[in-house]
């Protein structure tokens, strides 16, 4: 999900710690901004941090002028064959062609597990907002380029990856027990930073701080506001396409996501600062010394939530989807948090 419906969301589940609402109405609502800030903190990780330590072990950086797809297609074989002979992951980064400001050249990575070859294809010119010029492809003899690999491939998306503008993808070449190399998408995106237990530690690290200087109940008190919207923001991510390493440091891979909405999906983004909005606005209420409504949470709920969602279920029902494939889900999530985090960078300085 992007950053406003992160902060948001860790802002609302901290309006349920007790004591919280009771501070925020006696000039401390600078709490909320902690848990906020705790809740952007997973991404803040990866596109501050983790993006700029990750390994590139292999780059290609093809020439736009240049469309031949065979010097491409032979790397990220050459990548899997090392990965199967040293048995350590191999990490390529794929780097876009851009041809003017608003123009980028697209081409896309395939795999075909049956026959253990890489696939490359040049395709057309593009938009910034991904939309193709039409006769703008290389002919079909200069445009597609297949290698074969000794082992074999694993890739559970039978859908090719797309590079196309912005940011190109890192793809990790991941060699398995059973003989083969598996595909693993932006590996290093979602890993660590989008556990459940680094929140856990973060909690506790904010507890012994906490209540070494205010006492015990200081320390439950922040150390709650720190862990529990960082575990809102990994749940969140976990119902879109990616999901995330979960328990790290004891598992080393992501746990796939719910794939019920991608990253930049408009609705999703709304109903999640929305509901949150009427969280905390009920919270407080809850607490007011003079409440402005009587209203039951069911009820409450039901009319300022429920009925928008039904018009919106209704609506998205009736309504007709294109086909989106799992890795061009992913991407969006990636673009849209590196957005994201280029807008945080941007309000720094």
């Amino acid at each position: 999900m992007k950053g406003i419906a992160h902060f948001s969301i860790g802002v609302a589940t901290a309006t349920f710690i007790p004591g919280v609402m009771e501070r925020a109405l006696n000039n401390h609502s600078f709490d909320l901004l902690v848990a906020g800030a705790a809740g952007l903190l997973p991404d803040t990780l990866d596109f501050k941090v983790a993006r700029f330590f990750e390994r590139e072990d292999v780059v290609i950086d093809p020439d736009p002028n240049n469309l031949d797809p065979k010097p491409i297609a032979e790397t990220v074989a050459k990548a899997i064959e090392d990965a199967h002979k040293t048995g350590k992951e191999v990490r390529v980064r794929f780097h876009t062609m851009q041809l003017a400001p608003d123009r980028w050249r697209k081409y896309e990575i395939m795999f075909d597990t049956e026959k253990s070859e890489v696939i490359i294809r040049i395709g057309p010119i593009v938009s910034t907002s991904q939309q193709p010029f039409p006769g703008t492809e290389p002919p079909d003899e200069k445009a597609i380029a297949r290698v074969k690999v000794s082992c074999g491939i694993i890739h559970h998306h039978d859908k090719p990856s797309r590079v196309d503008i912005m940011s190109g993808p890192t793809i990790g070449f991941t060699p398995r027990k059973n003989g083969k190399v598996e595909v693993v998408f932006i590996p290093w995106h979602r890993q660590w930073s989008h556990s459940f237990t680094l929140g856990a530690y973060l909690g506790i690290a904010t507890f012994i701080v906490a209540a070494l200087i205010g006492g015990i109940g200081k320390g439950l008190y922040w150390g709650s506001l720190v862990a529990i919207p960082f575990w809102m923001h990994v749940a969140a991510d976990c119902l879109g396409f990616m999901g995330g390493n979960l328990l790290w440091p004891f598992t080393r891979e992501r746990t796939p996501g719910l794939k019920l909405f991608h990253a930049s999906a408009p609705l999703a983004n709304f109903f999640g600062v929305w509901a949150s909005g009427l969280v905390i606005v009920y919270n407080a209420n809850s607490v007011a010394p003079e409440p402005v409504f009587s209203m039951g949470p069911l009820k409450y709920f039901a009319i300022w939530l429920g009925i928008p969602a039904a018009l919106t279920a209704v609506y998205s029902w009736l309504s007709k989807r294109r086909e989106i494939t799992d890795e061009q889900e992913q991407t969006r999530e990636l673009l849209e948090e590196l957005a994201d985090g280029s807008a945080m960078g941007s309000s720094e300085k």
